[in-house]
């Protein structure tokens, strides 16, 4: 079983499981207590009608009710207009009581009302952040597979400054054809697809990775000189690629004292970043060994001193700097076609 710890919101209306999932309901949130953090104990990383009674919430057994979305608003002459971003949500019921979670933060919950839409359909819990397996990882004794690594070796980041590795992880996932599981996917990078070299063959990450964008496009979007973009915000269709074909994977991860770009195939990419989302993607032996390193995850708190190695950008600017870079190698292509026709 893994665990994570999770926000939820309780909700005390008079609505049953059946109602709520009878289509767009609109709820009172006078109905609704105050955020609260518990632990969810899961078996697959996926919550659906085959956890009931197995998976588990603060210890209680979970009756899963459903997923789907949420909009917090007002009631304008008897219609329900919505106000701030619509967001995931993820309904159960534990103990007696139905909570509501907000796996990417909550709606505009300063309003009267909340709106959702949810069905019965899985909902995946967790996102993995990490290299998968047979990344060539540089240290100062040349490559080694990201897997060969250990407590207490150290790795050379991209810009040469060598760091000792204080924790390591891996995690086979099987990866079911259901849509559910669609974000355990790797991302394919081909080779050279960052520039030459970067990488100098194909790289498989999670789409969560975040990869270093270092070229005049990074500084145009963010003014910075190097960014960190998350690899299925840069997918294209051509070098950079969901993998949809593969039945497994083994994802690694490898930890240093502060946020580094390590250098993996050649390509600028992140170490793991120790916060929330790194801990929902570990299974449980691997969280307790994480927070005995950082006991301050498990308030949601970051580790003192430990902050991103270089800004990260936003979905809308990852994408955009995505289409940039293949409208540029795609003018570079054509170029080249036409140079090398002959005359006339």
């Amino acid at each position: 079983m893994a665990t994570s710890d999770i926000e939820v919101t309780p909700y005390s209306g008079s609505l049953l499981a059946a109602d709520l999932l009878a289509g767009s309901t609109t709820l009172l949130l006078s109905n609704f207590g105050g955020a609260q953090t518990g632990t969810l104990e899961d078996n697959d990383g996926l919550l659906e009608d085959a956890d009931d009674g197995v998976s588990t919430f603060n210890g209680a057994p979970i009756n899963y009710i459903g997923s789907g979305s949420a909009t917090g608003g007002a009631e304008v002459l008897g219609i329900f207009v919505g106000v701030g971003p619509t967001v995931d949500v993820v309904v159960f019921e534990a103990g007696g009581q139905i909570y509501f979670h907000y796996p990417n933060g909550e709606p505009a919950l300063g309003q009267l009302l909340l709106n959702v839409d949810i069905t019965a359909d899985p909902y995946q819990v967790f996102t993995p952040v990490c290299f998968a397996a047979d990344t060539l990882i540089l240290t100062p004794w040349g490559e080694r597979t990201i897997q060969e690594l250990d407590v207490g070796d150290e790795v050379v980041d991209y810009y040469g400054k060598r760091h000792e590795i204080i924790w390591t992880g891996s995690r086979k996932l099987s990866l079911p054809r259901a849509s559910a599981f669609h974000k355990w996917r790797p991302v394919d990078i081909e080779r050279d697809a960052f520039g030459e070299g970067r990488p100098y063959r194909i790289t498989r990450v999670s789409q969560q990775h975040r990869i270093v964008l270092d070229d005049w496009r990074a500084r145009l979007y963010s003014g910075a000189d190097a960014v960190f973009a998350p690899a299925v915000h840069l997918v294209n269709g051509e070098d950079i690629r969901l993998n949809t074909a593969l039945d497994e994977v083994e994802y690694c991860h490898v930890m240093c004292a502060e946020h580094v770009v390590l250098v993996a195939n050649g390509m600028p990419a992140e170490s793991l970043f120790p916060g929330s989302v790194a801990l929902e993607g570990l299974e449980r032996s691997a969280r307790s060994e994480m927070l005995e390193i950082f006991p301050e995850l498990a308030a949601g708190v970051t580790p003192a001193g430990y902050q991103l190695a270089h800004p990260a950008l936003k979905r809308k600017e990852a994408q955009m700097l995505a289409r940039q870079s293949s409208l540029a190698r795609h003018r570079s292509a054509l170029s080249e076609t036409a140079s090398a026709q002959p005359p006339g």
